[in-house]
């Protein structure tokens, strides 16, 4: 029809004849979205209007429609004749008409993908389901209209993730069904992680776990979808999740012996050309020192290991190795997790290390398990317990997360670092740095008096964060993609999760053993910033605001810019940078240790809230003397809505902004005239800084 094609699923973008199209500022992309969803159908002015801007536009709202309307067709038709009107873009009496051929829409080639792999299920095919399923779930690009905002965008966005949240549901319970295949748990965990309170997938994620013979995983997974649903909603678990619960416990659906046959591959990303990631990429000493450490707790000799890190940076993931290798050169090996409710419960997280359960098959545990309940000497008894272990034999015993361990459970590690050096006991204790954490410090200190060993992980260099992403990506990054890779600040995690995230998105091609993403690609994929968000999970929420507020100043900020932002006390503020322990001194004020952490804090922040934050921070800057290119970028993200304040404010500052910054000046400065509220003498100062910024030359200083 027209040789437009348009995506909606993720950033609006369009393309004519294989050439992407400009479609200009966000309020016009919002414009064309609109459009394109009402394809090939008359939409009214007025219609356009609400869609914007709800049910209080602004006077200016109807030629603002018209000036969106000329751009964008200056976009698609830049030789268009005049007086043609066979066009994609139709004016008329009544309105506008985007014109598209069926299925140039992404969102309609969703819909009918979706459609057409329900039918299929409906008849018993499959594989085909499924496919249709992975094509279509391959067409999201991120979240819908994404970083655009207005009613009829917000409204259709929810309405096209629940679908999104439809098909991916559809697909799991089909592969389920048909026996599994070994992408499956990662994708659920990957589905809980972005959509926790989306209960089937947590019922979903224990099937395939109990399936795959991870009955302990499932039971944990059962037990991480209450605390959501019970913290977030208020509720427990519907009778569904439940049920499967009880049927896990009970033993009476039996996992299958052998892992399952893989059903299909994953049209996002091709098994064929995926190499497995390094997950220990630039950590050789650290390996060859835990190696060395397993081989004599093996031989008898015990030592107390420490291992501390931001998270993300590779603390399980050395405890693993630690522990493989003991277990492969012949030691016990047990080991437990703490959480954030371990801290409540005296010795939980000892006890679930070392499968002290009332509900354990082993009498001897159970009836142990019993009689520390409440028992003051429960030190004691477990430090003697250990101790019985280990005359039979060397044993490794490690607990992640003590960040979160209980006094009495550090009672007993301190205990435990003593009797390393008398026992056959590796001792593995993983924690990441806690502000003020005098506990993790206090057990370093012992670790080393007791001639024990300390690793705190750093970031990686930039070679090894590189290798990372290029083992995901399948190829050696090339510039755009190794730009890309900085955002991760050296953390491993972070780098996985940000190749992942592309290839996901089919933004990655390799060519002659290069992985490159298009110029265009600055986006930081949905996946690496929910990643990002959970280590910052455990935070207060008070605390999590000072972050998002902080996040939302800029990439530098000071503790009075935070306080006066968020009407807080400077001490608080302070405080509650301090505890988070994610910003850091960047000379003259502060920044976040890493860019993707202050992304995901700045997108925790919903986009229709976004503007009105921006021009209060706007003032918060001026007000505290901030300069004036900080105050205008703030003013730029802002609401559009022009007032007396921000007229006063550019009219003062205007020619200095022109010398500073003139594209933010020129886009500030025109919004101002055009809206009228300048009295005579601002609009003369105005319109002469406009002018010499036309020219090319800087105004005098005022």
């Amino acid at each position: 029809m027209t040789g437009l094609c348009v995506n909606v699923l993720g950033p609006v973008r369009a393309w004519r004849s294989g050439r992407e199209i400009d479609l200009g500022t966000a309020r016009r992309r919002a414009l064309f979205a609109v459009l394109a969803a009402n394809a090939n159908r008359v939409v009214s002015r007025n219609e356009l209007i609400v869609a914007l801007w709800g049910d209080f536009p602004p006077t200016t709202a109807a030629g603002n429609v018209y000036t969106y309307v000329s751009g964008l067709r200056r976009s698609l038709e830049p030789h268009r004749e005049p007086g043609r009107s066979d066009g994609p873009l139709l004016s008329g009496a009544a309105g506008y008409t985007l014109r598209l051929a069926p299925d140039a829409l992404d969102a309609d080639r969703f819909h009918h993908l979706y459609e057409s792999a329900t039918a299929a299920a409906a008849a018993g095919r499959t594989d085909e389901a499924v496919a249709g399923l992975d094509e279509a779930l391959a067409l999201w690009q991120g979240d819908a209209y994404a970083n655009l905002t207005g009613r009829f965008v917000e409204l259709d966005r929810y309405r096209l993730e629940r679908l999104r949240i439809a098909a991916a549901e559809q697909r799991a319970r089909l592969i389920l069904a048909a026996g599994g295949d070994d992408g499956l748990i990662a994708d659920l965990t990957t589905l809980v992680r972005r959509h926790p309170l989306h209960e089937p997938f947590h019922e979903l994620l224990m099937s395939a776990l109990h399936r795959a013979g991870r009955a302990t995983e499932a039971l944990d997974a059962f037990r991480a979808a209450r605390r959501t649903l019970v913290d977030e909603l208020g509720v427990e678990p519907g009778p569904s999740i439940r049920a499967l619960q009880r049927r896990i416990l009970a033993g009476s659906e039996e996992p299958p012996t052998t892992p399952p046959t893989p059903r299909h591959t994953p049209a996002s990303v091709p098994a064929a050309t995926r190499t497995p990631v390094p997950v220990l990429v630039g950590r050789d000493t650290e390996v060859r020192l835990l190696h060395r450490l397993a081989g004599r707790a093996a031989a008898g000799h015990g030592t107390a290991l420490w291992i501390e890190g931001e998270p993300g940076i590779g603390k399980s993931e050395l405890m693993a190795v630690v522990l493989e290798e003991a277990g492969r050169t012949g030691c016990r090996v047990v080991r437990g997790v703490a959480d954030e409710f371990s801290s409540r419960v005296p010795l939980r997280a000892v006890m679930r290390a070392l499968g002290l359960e009332t509900t354990a098959a082993d009498p001897h545990r159970a009836a142990l398990a019993f009689a520390l309940t409440g028992d003051p000497q429960g030190v004691e008894r477990i430090v003697g317990y250990v101790g019985d272990l280990c005359a039979t034999g060397p044993l490794a015993l490690a607990v992640d997360g003590m960040q979160w361990m209980d006094e009495v459970g550090l009672l007993v590690w301190e205990r435990l670092i003593e009797l390393t050096g008398s026992l056959p006991l590796l001792l593995v204790g993983a924690a990441r740095p806690e502000p003020n954490g005098r506990e993790s410090a206090r057990l370093r200190d012992r670790v080393t008096a007791y001639g024990g060993h300390v690793m705190v992980l750093g970031p990686l260099d930039r070679g090894d964060t590189e290798r990372i992403v290029g083992a995901v990506a399948g190829g050696e990054p090339g510039p755009a993609l190794r730009s890309l890779t900085e955002l991760t600040g050296g953390n491993p995690l972070y780098a996985r999760e940000l190749a992942h995230g592309l290839v996901r998105q089919r933004a990655v091609r390799v060519v002659d053993g290069f992985a490159e993403v298009d110029e265009h690609v600055s986006e930081i994929p949905r996946s690496l910033l929910d990643t990002a968000q959970e280590t910052l999970a455990h935070l207060h929420p008070d605390r999590w605001e000072t972050l998002r507020h902080a996040a939302l100043l800029g990439a530098e900020f000071t503790v009075a810019d935070v306080a006066a932002f968020t009407g807080r006390a400077a001490s608080t503020v302070e405080a509650d940078l301090r505890e988070a322990d994610v910003v850091v001194d960047s000379g003259a004020a502060l920044a976040f240790r890493h860019p993707v952490l202050r992304q995901a804090l700045v997108e925790s922040v919903p986009a229709a809230l976004r503007p009105t934050l921006h021009r209060h921070a706007a003032q918060v800057l001026a007000a505290g003397g901030g300069t004036v290119v900080r105050v205008a970028e703030h003013l730029v993200r802002g609401t559009p809505e022009i007032d007396t304040w921000m007229v006063d404010w550019l009219a003062a500052h205007g020619g200095e902004l022109v010398r500073e910054s003139p594209g933010q000046a020129g886009d500030l400065i025109g919004r101002v005239l055009a809206d009228g509220r300048c009295t005579g003498s601002q609009r003369e100062s105005l319109e002469s800084a406009l002018r010499q910024l036309a020219a090319g030359a800087r105004p005098a200083s005022t």
